[in-house]
């Protein structure tokens, strides 16, 4: 009997509702493999049955009643006995029937069995539990690739290793495994590596090893990279400048598709970044969705860092800024788009976000809701979902009662970048993703930070059936339930400023 392809493979959630605890998933997982066990141990009982009924196995010492169908005779047997005898055709008969029986009842136990086990494995997934720990050679590597110094060559070791494993299965070179093979270690890495490139942060003044005791941290190590771009940021006014696109500004015949699943909405970063049209850079797109009731829900889609535009407010400047939890040219830029849009107070709002743009709708659900609008630095919005994919928003804290969904790979390398994991709470899920384990449908030498994946890897986590997911998907596809009646685009740019400074 052969087994179908587990959806769900290499998938792990964790976080959200409490309605499920994660020790309650843990100890109905640990029930249901006692359950599988119990019934293995019955196919082992039932695979023995049919070996005595058919002849295949050696027959117990003592006298028993037996039937040799093959030669047509019965008899007893015991100790100095030998009798035989014609078999009757209703003997034959109920002999075959019963090993019927047995093969069916042995395959249903074995179809039995795979379904508990699968049953274990997803409660194990859906409690957060990843499939495998590490051995004693991995947990020594990550250790290693925790040290500071030694993690950027702990990187290109196993990224060589995994390539040529590629060539030896015949897959030729590809690149991407340079970064995917050794990511298993990139939070490990980011940790070392910041605390290299925090010691000479503000606030650590210690100097050499010092600002490595003192704990350095990743954001100390965006505050002075942050430091290193502020010479080329400092060439454009502090402001940004947000245009609404609209008649010729839109390419011919653009329209980003209406969004009704999760799935759908993140697939819609792809329509701001341009892919597939001819849509320029740094735009960012506003809905709105009403529903049967005149409720109205407005979608936010930020998208990622965008490297090929000097004047784009999604720069690396801005990444630091957001690593650091300060305001940054993305994050305002989000916000005018939406004051510009004319999103009221009390209307719901739901952020989707990529990678940078991931960074900024968590900056924005915390200016929008929390004490940055309580005090009046930013406008007030009632944002009440989050989704982001491909992002680092371990150190991003959201409000309670806003939702936050993330989707990550851990073969990406920028969701990462944090060096820290999510936070796990009754409103924040997160979904990761192995691609390297084995039956996982894999990146094919690709660096998997492509929008695709993540939405691939969504759809798949839906089967493990987590309770929190399945709530905060519920309620995102609730929130684009109704008809769309406006769909604007908003670009973002920074003013060079007339005079360069000195």
């Amino acid at each position: 009997m052969s087994s179908t392809p587990d959806p769900t493979a290499g998938v792990v959630v964790s976080g959200g509702t409490t309605r499920v605890e994660t020790a309650d998933l843990v100890a109905a997982a640990a029930t249901v493999l006692e359950a599988a066990l119990h019934v293995e141990a019955a196919v082992d009982e039932s695979r023995r049955a049919y070996g005595l009924v058919s002849g295949l196995v050696d027959v117990p010492p003592s006298s028993v009643r037996w039937v040799d169908a093959m030669a047509g005779c019965y008899g007893t047997l015991g100790p100095g006995t030998s009798s035989w005898a014609p078999v009757p055709p209703e003997v034959v008969t109920a002999r075959s029937a019963l090993l019927d029986e047995t093969v069916a009842y042995t395959d249903a136990l074995v179809l039995a069995r795979e379904v508990l086990l699968g049953l274990f494995d997803r409660l194990r997934k859906a409690a957060g539990i990843y499939e495998e720990g590490e051995s004693g050679a991995e947990g020594f590597v990550s250790w290693l690739a925790g040290v500071p110094g030694l993690g950027i060559g702990v990187v290109l070791a196993a990224g060589a290793y995994d390539v040529g494993k590629g060539i030896g299965a015949g897959q030729g070179v590809q690149p991407g495994r340079l970064l995917t093979g050794s990511g298993a270690y990139h939070d490990e890495v980011v940790r070392g590596t910041s605390a290299i490139i925090g010691i000479g942060a503000a606030g650590r003044g210690l100097g050499g090893l010092g600002g490595w005791f003192r704990g350095a941290t990743v954001q100390d190590a965006a505050g002075a990279l942050r430091d290193v771009s502020q010479s080329y940021r400092r060439l454009f006014e502090p402001g940004v400048v947000t245009t609404e696109l609209t008649g010729t500004d839109l390419p011919d015949g653009f329209d980003k598709p209406v969004a009704r699943s999760a799935e759908d909405l993140l697939s819609g970063i792809d329509v701001v970044y341009g892919t597939g049209n001819d849509l320029p850079d740094s735009v960012v797109s506003v809905e709105k969705y009403v529903d049967d009731d005149q409720r109205a829900t407005w979608v936010v889609t930020v998208p990622g860092t965008q490297l090929g535009n000097p004047t784009t407010p999604f720069s690396m400047t801005s990444n630091f800024d957001l690593v650091q939890g300060e305001h940054a040219d993305s994050t305002a830029h989000v916000l005018e788009a939406m004051r510009q849009a004319g999103i009221p107070a009390g209307e719901e709002v739901v952020l989707v976000g990529h990678s940078q743009g991931g960074m900024v709708a968590m900056a924005v659900a915390a200016a929008a809701t929390g004490t940055a609008a309580a005090a009046g630095t930013v406008p007030r919005y009632d944002v009440r979902q989050v989704l982001t994919a491909g992002a680092p928003v371990g150190l991003a804290a959201l409000p309670s009662g806003v939702r936050a969904t993330h989707v990550e790979i851990e073969q990406e390398g920028v969701s990462q970048l944090d060096g820290a994991d999510n936070p796990v709470g009754p409103d924040r899920v997160t979904v990761r993703a192995d691609l390297d384990l084995p039956g996982v449908p894999g990146a094919n030498g690709k660096v998997p930070h492509g929008v695709p994946f993540h939405v691939e890897v969504l759809g798949r986590a839906r089967e493990v059936g987590q309770p929190g997911l399945v709530d905060n998907l519920d309620a995102l596809e609730k929130a684009v339930s109704g008809e769309r009646v406006e769909a604007r685009y908003f670009r973002g740019a920074l003013d060079p400023l007339p005079v360069a400074p000195p």
